[in-house]
């Protein structure tokens, strides 16, 4: 059934208090400039204006570094840019007191080779030591305090040698600092704990950052946990804030353009709740819904202008009454959830359309709302009634977050809509602060700890990790093999006979795509339909061919991502072109298998799996590609039933012998996973615990040799794919034909 609505969630302690310390870099800082396209933002806000928009807020430096002269803009939403490295204390006062915020500069690097820099992550880790414990010698550290928790992070650069770790001195690369939130009035001792009794009767729960920092200065996104206030020595409880929901963690999703999904003669959500069925069948596990609220780019909408795609709303709390109603919406979910499938509703809240009201008072001098939603959007020259946009998008003015009555009312519309979905996928993530983003994660978990957050940041950016989404799409996978593909599928393209590639787990090239400058778009086209070419190529350097696949995995941690962050494995979506149009059908098969075989969580977008070559062309009801259809039904099946593809599985570069360049071999193994993690995360715990994966992105079959015993038999297709050979050298005397992809159980190493 659908969640009954609420009245009005809360953030934090439901105070104005504004939220976990904040990690910033000296000279950038907290702000939010116009334009900036495609990077992320920040800016210091009061929590829960929702509340109280019209109080009275101001900010001002309570401590700062010696020769630090900086101080927060005068605005009761602020910006803040530190001028000297070190530890700042912001004091908010609001209608509801003071409120402290601690807020740490590292130093700014080196614009040379900043972006080929390692950025460090770190794991906290918690250890609670009770006399109980130590009476049934369940701790061993016995000189610790009784009833103590002991915090101690681990810290790593990848691709490099440097680790920091509290009980080794000797490494210096790497050190972690440690902080508690401003609102838990408490403090950490000089051995990083806290005793048990110093937490009970506290109103807020105690929550605990660590950050890894270089010796340059380079930190990572932070990890946290944190303690329940009502704890004691009886029990602990203790919570990974920056988690998933467990629904997540290996979910298949599913994108449907919303209004080409369903029949074309009655297109309405009760009869994309008649094809639900379709998806249960595949084996689908979240829904995710492109906008469907009230909007002037709904049914209508030309192809010139990206179709009927919905991203101008013109009201947030009313669904588009050509799909149907809200109660119609209900039931759609309600269907869903019927099929064990999830839904996700795509949230907008950068931009209004133009013809939403509050815009249209915003420009109307005349209107008796003028003077109030002039200042609810951002202005080039609010005179020549120049709104603010991206890209020169006409048509999607971007609102002005500096403001806090629209604040209060985006805080009302996810009040609104997220007790009838299970998560939100945002819009132009980067266009909206990162302090706004932390204060919906923190409310919408304490409102569900099930709900989902998935942010399109593109290129993205684990800045939006670590509090604040679950999930991040993959844009440097997906370019990564939107340039694979293309090599391999190009007439001119070369080969590199007998190359073997290196075994281990190195993290290959580190060097990263150039960005490439944003173009405008000519004012006639649609916002939507321009997204594809307007974005820069995330893909890492490819010239190497299909292994360059790894390298793009590999780009998470060089770039430090949060461990807990989730990633959106996609061949294409609504913004991109069909990769059976641009690649053919033999690449988008080796693609589509690398996003169901490599870590993260696969996406089909509508119509991948029927052979739909258009970008937003109706769904092909009554006339599916079987033989297409049946493959995906491959690929999910040995998803969901295969601990070595499962999230707990390691990816691992190993030996191969190859013709072609456009062919890549990769393991993954679960054999040291938990087995209780495994069980979790399958249909069953039984199956193979590590395969080798076998893609080929040419046209033309291939053959492929490995050292590693494998099975014959492909887990994919069932057919007999390996050979042994009679001669030559036998370490590589187990050749793997294969046109697309393989995946083969392997059974031993080559020396057994």
């Amino acid at each position: 059934m659908a969640r009954e609505n609420t009245d009005r969630l809360e953030s934090g302690n439901g105070s104005h208090h504004p939220g976990p310390p904040r990690f910033v870099t000296v000279g950038e800082g907290l702000v939010n400039p116009n334009g900036h396209e495609m990077e992320t933002r920040d800016e210091l806000a009061p929590w829960n204006l929702d509340r109280n928009p019209d109080g009275d807020y101001a900010w001002h430096v309570a401590d700062a570094p010696e020769g630090s002269t900086a101080t927060p803009t005068d605005a009761p939403i602020a910006e803040f840019v530190p001028d000297v490295p070190g530890e700042y204390t912001l004091v908010l006062e609001a209608p509801d007191g003071e409120h402290e915020l601690t807020v740490r500069a590292f130093p700014q690097q080196a614009d040379e080779g900043r972006d080929e820099q390692l950025r460090p992550q770190v794991r906290l880790e918690t250890t609670v030591d009770t006399e109980q414990d130590r009476e049934q010698g369940q701790n061993q550290n016995q000189n610790q305090d009784p009833d103590r928790i002991q915090f101690d992070a681990t810290a790593n650069l990848a691709g490099s040698d440097a680790t920091a770790d509290d009980d080794d001195e000797t490494q210096t690369d790497l050190t972690v600092e440690y902080y508690v939130d401003d609102r838990s009035a408490l403090e950490l001792d000089d051995r990083n704990g806290i005793r048990i009794a110093e937490l009970e009767g506290l109103e807020y729960p105690v929550c605990v950052y660590a950050v890894a920092v270089t010796d340059d200065g380079r930190y990572s996104i932070p990890d946290a946990v944190k303690l329940d206030s009502a704890a004691d020595a009886d029990g602990v409880q203790l919570e990974r804030p920056f988690e998933p929901p467990t629904w997540v963690e290996d979910a298949i999703i599913y994108e449907i353009f919303t209004r080409r999904f369903p029949d074309q003669d009655d297109p309405t959500f009760e009869t994309i709740a008649d094809r639900v069925d379709h998806l249960a069948d595949l084996g689908i596990d979240v829904l995710w819904l492109t906008p469907m609220l009230e909007t002037d780019r709904g049914f209508g909408t030309p192809d010139s202008q990206g179709g009927p795609h919905g991203y101008h709303t013109d009201d947030y709390l009313q669904v588009d009454p050509d799909l149907g109603s809200i109660a119609d919406f209900e039931a759609l979910v309600e269907t869903c959830h019927d099929h064990d499938i999830r839904v996700v509703f795509d949230l907008v809240i950068n931009h209004t359309g133009d013809t939403h009201p509050f815009y249209e008072a915003a420009v109307d001098d005349s209107h008796p709302e003028h003077e109030r939603y002039r200042d609810w959007y951002r202005w080039e020259s609010f005179d020549e009634r120049d709104a603010d946009t991206y890209f020169g998008w006409e048509g999607i003015p971007n609102l002005d977050h500096s403001n806090p009555a629209v604040r209060a009312y985006l805080l009302e519309v996810i009040d609104f809509w997220a007790p009838l979905v299970d998560g939100f996928r945002t819009d132009v993530a980067w266009g909206v602060p990162l302090g706004f983003w932390t204060e919906v994660s923190d409310r919408l978990r304490r409102y569900d700890a099930e709900f989902f957050l998935l942010d399109e940041t593109i290129p993205s950016d684990v800045e939006m990790g670590g509090g604040r989404f679950h999930m991040h799409h993959d844009d440097v996978l997906h370019d990564t093999l939107e340039s694979v593909a293309a090599a391999a599928v190009s007439r001119d393209a070369g080969d590199d006979a007998d190359r073997v590639e290196g075994r281990g787990r190195g993290e290959g090239e580190d060097d990263e795509a150039e960005d490439e400058e944003a173009e405008t778009e000519n004012n006639d086209t649609d916002t939507e339909d321009a997204v594809a070419d307007t974005f820069s190529d995330m893909s890492v350097d490819a010239s190497d061919g299909a292994r360059a696949i790894l390298d793009a995995v590999a780009e998470r941690a060089r770039r430090g991502a949060h461990p807990d962050s989730e990633w959106l494995l996609y061949v294409e979506n609504h913004d991109t072109d069909r990769f059976l149009t641009e690649h053919g059908r033999d690449a988008q098969r080796a693609a589509a298998a690398a996003t169901f075989t490599l870590p993260g969580s696969p996406m089909l977008y509508y119509g991948q799996e029927t052979g739909l070559t258009e970008r937003r062309e109706p769904m092909n009801w009554g006339s599916f590609e079987t033989e297409v259809l049946e493959y995906y039904h491959q690929l999910i099946d040995l998803r969901q039933s295969v601990p070595a593809l499962q999230r707990a599985a390691a990816l691992e570069r190993v030996a191969y012998e190859t013709p072609t360049k456009h062919a890549v071999v990769y393991a993954r193994d679960a054999s040291t996973a938990d087995r209780a993690v495994q069980a979790d995360q399958a249909d069953t715990e039984d199956g193979p615990q590590r395969v080798l994966v076998v893609l080929n992105f040419s046209p033309e079959p291939t053959t492929v040799r490995v050292s590693e015993r494998v099975s014959g038999q492909d887990l994919l297709s069932g057919a007999q794919v390996v050979s042994e050979s009679d001669g030559g050298d036998p370490e590589w005397d187990r050749a793997v034909t294969v046109d697309s992809a393989v995946v083969l159980e392997s059974t031993g190493s080559s020396m057994e």
